[in-house]
């Protein structure tokens, strides 16, 4: 979990065990090193790798940064700076700690290696590959407004929230962007996931929901009550972010500061 406001990435287990793995809100800054000494400045979204890294799209700092495992370190993470000039916006590509970004505000990996980030004041998709940052969608044909989260879907494609434009966009590379259809209208998605059977998930921020879209397009609330926010058993209060993980969904509610999870019918 980035936790925004406490400049932390933290872990919550299904049990409710919350561990602070990096950063705090004594710590807000850009510092590299051990994790129980690094410092982020409000850190928006976070992808873990098959092997175990870590890695953050820092908002606020307009870097990408990476927590290697490191059983012999501090905290058991080594924090880097991936990509980006901290401080600095901009939208230019090329080497990675030279390339500028303006607010990255999730991460995802790729099967081979790469990191791709949702770049919201440039409306674009932003690729780390071998060191290089490249722009991958959101050129003068394939506008978007707010790219805010992105996954994978089954078939290999990105499923992008676009929630400027109110819409999910689709991309894969050699393609253009794809304009996900579904049956209703969307309000504010800023968050996505994709299950195992190509269901996709959406935290539907103004209308105070989380929603599945099958792949039909036809939409069901999972979670939440339409147009009403609350703190209690049925409500949410500008649900973030969603997570698809063993069977559970999981739900980053934003204006509860708590991390709720649902069971997904199988």
């Amino acid at each position: 979990v980035s936790d925004i406001f406490n400049h932390a990435i933290r872990s919550v287990s299904k049990d409710g065990r919350v561990r602070t793995i990096a950063g705090g809100p004594d710590r807000k800054g850009h510092q590299d090193g051990p994790a129980e000494t690094a410092r982020f400045a409000s850190p928006h979204g976070v992808g873990t790798s098959a092997d175990g890294r870590i890695a953050v799209a820092e908002a606020e700092g307009h870097t990408l940064r990476l927590l290697t495992p490191d059983a012999g370190t501090p905290g058991g993470y080594v924090v880097s700076t991936a990509a980006g000039t901290p401080g600095k916006s901009g939208g230019s590509d090329g080497p990675a700690r030279q390339a500028l970004f303006n607010s990255p505000h999730a991460a995802l990996w790729g099967a081979d290696g790469s990191l791709y980030t949702p770049d919201i004041g440039n409306a674009t998709i932003r690729r780390v590959r071998n060191g290089v940052v490249e722009t991958v969608t959101g050129s003068a044909s394939d506008k978007m407004v707010y790219p805010m989260d992105i996954a994978w879907m089954p078939d290999g494609r990105m499923i992008i929230a676009d929630a400027g434009a109110n819409l999910l966009r689709t991309w894969r590379r050699g393609e253009p962007l794809a304009t996900l259809r579904v049956q209703g209208t969307l309000a504010t998605p800023h968050g996505v996931a994709s299950g195992p059977d190509g269901t996709v998930y959406v935290a539907d921020m103004k209308s105070q929901r989380v929603l599945a879209i099958d792949t039909t397009g036809r939409i069901a609330t999972i979670a939440g009550v339409e147009g009403e926010a609350g703190g209690d058993g049925s409500h949410l209060n500008r649900p973030a972010a969603v997570l698809v993980h063993a069977g559970w969904l999981w739900i980053a509610d934003l204006d509860n500061h708590r991390i709720c999870a649902v069971a997904i019918e199988r």
